[in-house]
């Protein structure tokens, strides 16, 4: 540090020049222009290239703070700050600093980390640590997901990195799950007849083909459990999850199926003898 001051200083006192000072300043200048041109271009052969929006932005931050970086040492080369002190410098200061921001230092890899793996995509219904919602963008320090409240979370890159993900817009199709209570007097014949009913009523909205699904889960102390699978289109999920649950209570109606609950049933005895 003492040296590269003391180098400093030799070259304010002897080397300093404003010819030296206005051609930097000019050099600078075009170096800005050329780093904007650069990031345009940049952008339209990501966007052509068919790079996820929500990958973008990151990527042109990072060729952003490497060219604005060259273009300062290119400054200062110029102007006669002896390059290879100031390298060795910057280098200590920045050992010193990503000992004090870690966090921060582990939130910029791991972006880069995603950015590699791509385990999602911009716009993917996802679920990170319990936290739900569709990916709006991956910053440079954090995840954003848009919950389907319109709820805005901002989830660390480091805390995605090391965290179960699921993605639920990954594939084509997904798969509708439902269990059904229903009462111990419906035979189970009664049951799956009605609730094919409601399959059918269904139409074109689930698949046919892997076949739907009903079967006996479980025997409870007031109920027979039911399991209900059926597969749809990812994108009709939510859709299909709601109506069927309508129709299957619509259908057990009109086919005198009973829906149970937890309850206790008290049996009178009448004893004459007493």
């Amino acid at each position: 540090m003492d040296k590269f001051l003391k180098e400093v200083f030799d070259f304010g006192t002897k080397n300093f020049s404003m010819a030296k000072l206005l051609w930097a300043l000019i050099v600078f200048a075009l170096c800005v222009v050329i780093i904007k041109i650069i990031v345009v271009i940049l952008k339209k052969a990501l966007k052509k290239g068919k790079a996820d929006n929500s990958y973008i932005g990151y990527i042109v931050t990072v060729v952003k703070i490497v060219l604005y970086f060259i273009a300062v040492i290119i400054f200062c080369d110029i102007i006669g700050i002896p390059i290879s002190s100031l390298l060795a410098v910057l280098s200590v200061a920045g050992l010193a600093l990503s000992l004090s921001v870690q966090d921060i230092l582990s939130n910029l890899i791991s972006g880069f980390v995603i950015l590699i793996t791509k385990p999602f995509a911009g716009g993917d219904f996802i679920e990170i640590a319990g936290k739900t919602g569709r990916v709006k963008t991956i910053g440079f320090m954090h995840t954003v997901l848009l919950t389907a409240d319109n709820k805005t979370i901002y989830i660390p890159n480091h805390e995605v990195s090391v965290s179960n993900i699921i993605n639920y817009s990954h594939e084509s199709s997904r798969r509708v799950d439902l269990t059904i209570d229903v009462s111990y007097d419906n035979s189970a014949a009664q049951v799956k007849q009605s609730i094919e009913k409601a399959f059918s009523e269904m139409g074109t909205c689930i698949y046919f083909e892997p076949e739907p699904f009903v079967g006996v889960k479980s025997y409870g102390n007031n109920a027979i459990t039911y399991d209900i699978k059926v597969w749809c289109d990812n994108k009709d999920y939510w859709n299909v999850y709601y109506r069927l649950n309508e129709l299957i209570r619509k259908c057990f109606d009109e086919d005198g199926v009973e829906m149970t609950y937890d309850h206790i049933n008290v049996h009178m005895v009448n004893n004459s003898s007493k």
